[in-house]
């Protein structure tokens, strides 16, 4: 069966909240004291994370024309991935996802810096500074390169400047020197640098690679934070940066900032982590190897973290379980040997103490859903760890966006499992009249991620389908079918298909009532090979002219009878992905689908 794939993607906690007038460090920004203030990665920003995705959810439904429909499955599939890689595209532009400002306590954004020139007045003034044998002048002019770098970020002349061999130079006495302020200020520099995008100005970043691990190891708390997370945005640009990291050494000495009791290097250290941990090719056996482990789950254990941090914990383990989230993309064996580790109630036991955290719980149901996405022994043990079910029925009706998409996945892979014998618990726990409900009155998006698992539900056999409430769903199925998204239709067909089959005596008859045929016929009329022939095998059976108004469910190939099998119209047995001829696998969902989201970035 195919399966959901494990989500890797970077962080949808990463908007800083635009209105806090003290600055307040959020998901990607941090103020100006080093080492005593809160770590990057404190996930804030829900306005701004919800707005994000709203006008990406817009952007994606306007690029569903009638005009534009594929032709075929396979064009169908390819403009989905095209589409997925433009929607990330624009989220990275709109969110910082992986790379944190460092911003003083007196800035303030305003929205539209990155779109101001900075005069040449302005930038020879500042070079004239660091040029200066003043110590007190060159420490003015290292804050205003930072605070350039952070608001105007998109200056060309300042990214000239910075990028020239003449800064560089200069930016190297300055972190070899003696001067420990010159030098932590030296870092923030650096910090945003890699934080800016710009390819010459992580290029300019990264040959400073050496000196920042080598503060790792220094008595300097601030200096060896800022260290740490300089080397997590440079780490963000990419393979190279993240592999010439690696090479360099980083590894040892960033974990062993996970033993230290200060609070924000071990934020800034799981930060730094995940992103050497984040993306294709990033080699998570690497990490595991040079013993990331122990000390990472350590920070994922409440009592521990509360002991040593008391109020603080739900900061340190939502950073601690990014990098869990990023490790668990990676081989499977990764997540065996996590799983050794007692990965599981790690994991949920936080989670009753998230539930009013918002964005903070992302990497937590991420890392589940990671799980879940696995081999079915993992989503039974999710299902009978105790406290997982009736958290998860909370937190698919969370108020905060990003939380209910995650959760709504995550609870579609639990519904995937193949055998299905545990899913009697997570329908006795009370998920399908909450999914129903989401799946009926929220909007299309959510209503997507709840389908799946109702869809997942009713795939284990009639009394499975049976149990859902038909009359309230069906209207809202009706409406994905009578959409242009490939995706839609599917799920919308794969329901209908259940509907009828699941020997619900007038399951045609609702159907008709509700104008189901109307939406059968505008999909006989797609384009798309699959959608056409079962929508035509629907209506040839149930609504045909050969039927003579029987209400006796005819067999339809691809859907589990009674026993479990899937059958075709003479009850041989036929593989549930295979809906259309045996040349060309169908589009169609299988019986059981796990999958990524279109909400990962």
């Amino acid at each position: 069966m195919e399966k959901r794939t494990t989500r890797s993607s970077s962080r949808l906690a990463a908007a800083a909240n635009k209105g806090n007038n003290n600055n307040n460090p959020e998901h990607n920004e941090k103020n100006d004291e080093g080492a005593s203030d809160t770590a990057p990665g404190v996930a804030e920003g829900i306005e701004g994370i919800e707005s994000a995705i709203a006008a990406g959810d817009q952007k994606r439904r306007s690029q569903y024309k009638a005009n534009a429909m594929p032709k075929t499955a396979k064009e169908a599939a390819n403009k989905r991935v095209k589409e997925d890689a433009q929607l990330r595209k624009q989220r990275r532009e709109e969110l910082v996802s992986a790379k944190r400002f460092k911003r003083s306590k007196d800035q303030t954004e305003t929205g539209a810096d990155e779109e101001v020139e900075l005069g040449k007045d302005q930038l020879d003034s500042v070079q004239a500074l660091l040029k200066s044998e003043k110590r007190t002048e060159k420490i003015e002019a290292l804050t205003t390169v930072s605070e350039y770098l952070t608001n105007h970020s998109g200056s060309r002349a300042l990214q000239t400047l910075v990028s020239s061999k003449e800064f560089a130079t200069i930016l190297e006495g300055l972190l070899t020197g003696s001067d420990a302020e010159e030098q932590l200020l030296a870092a923030s520099v650096v910090t945003n640098m890699a934080a800016g995008g710009s390819s010459e100005l992580c290029e300019a970043a990264l040959n400073t690679a050496p000196h920042l691990i080598q503060f790792l190891d220094s008595q300097n708390l601030a200096l060896v934070d800022q260290s740490a997370w300089a080397l997590g945005n440079i780490a963000a640009d990419g393979p190279k940066f993240r592999d010439r990291l690696k090479d360099n050494g980083v590894l040892p000495p960033l974990i062993k900032l996970l033993d230290s009791k200060d609070l924000n290097l071990v934020q800034t250290a799981c930060f730094a982590l995940s992103n050497l941990a984040r993306g294709e090719g990033a080699q998570q056996e690497v990490l595991v190897k040079a013993g990331l482990i122990k000390p990472l789950l350590h920070h994922l254990r409440v009592d521990t973290v509360s002991a040593r941090f008391q109020n603080q914990e739900p900061a340190v383990i939502s950073e601690a379980a990014w990098v869990v989230v990023y490790l668990t993309s990676g081989p499977e064996n990764v997540s065996t040997q996590l799983l050794e580790h007692r990965l599981i109630p790690l994991l949920v036991t936080p989670l009753k103490d998230f539930l009013d955290q918002k964005a903070l719980a992302i990497p937590l149901v991420r890392a589940l859903g990671n799980i879940a996405s696995g081999p079915d022994n993992n989503t039974s043990a999710l299902i009978n760890e105790p406290g997982f079910l009736p958290a998860m029925l909370q937190f698919i009706q969370s108020d905060c966006r990003p939380v209910k998409k995650e959760s709504l996945w995550l609870m579609s892979n639990i519904t995937a499992d193949h055998t299905g014998k545990d899913l009697i618990k997570v329908i006795d726990a009370g998920f399908i009249p909450v999914l129903s409900q989401i799946a009926s009155h929220q909007n299309f998006d959510i209503r997507k991620e709840a389908a799946y698992s109702l869809i997942n539900l009713a795939s284990h056999g009639p009394d499975y389908a049976k149990a859902l409430p038909h009359r309230e769903l069906l209207p809202g199925f009706l409406d994905f079918m009578r959409t242009k998204d490939h995706e839609l239709i599917s799920l919308g067909l794969r329901y209908v298909q259940l509907l009828l089959n699941s020997g619900i005596q007038d399951a045609p008859a609702l159907l008709s009532e509700m104008n189901g045929v109307d939406a059968l016929e505008a999909v006989i009329l797609s384009d798309d090979r699959d959608q056409h022939r079962l929508a035509s095998l629907l209506m040839d059976t149930y609504f045909g002219e050969n039927n003579h108004g029987s209400r006796v469910p005819t067999p339809i190939p691809g859907t589990p009878d009674p026993s479990g099998h899937s059958t075709n119209n003479s009850g041989s047995n036929l593989n549930p992905n295979s809906l259309g001829s045996s040349a060309e696998p169908s589009s169609l969902p299988p019986q059981y689908l796990k999958r990524a989201s279109m909400s990962a970035i």
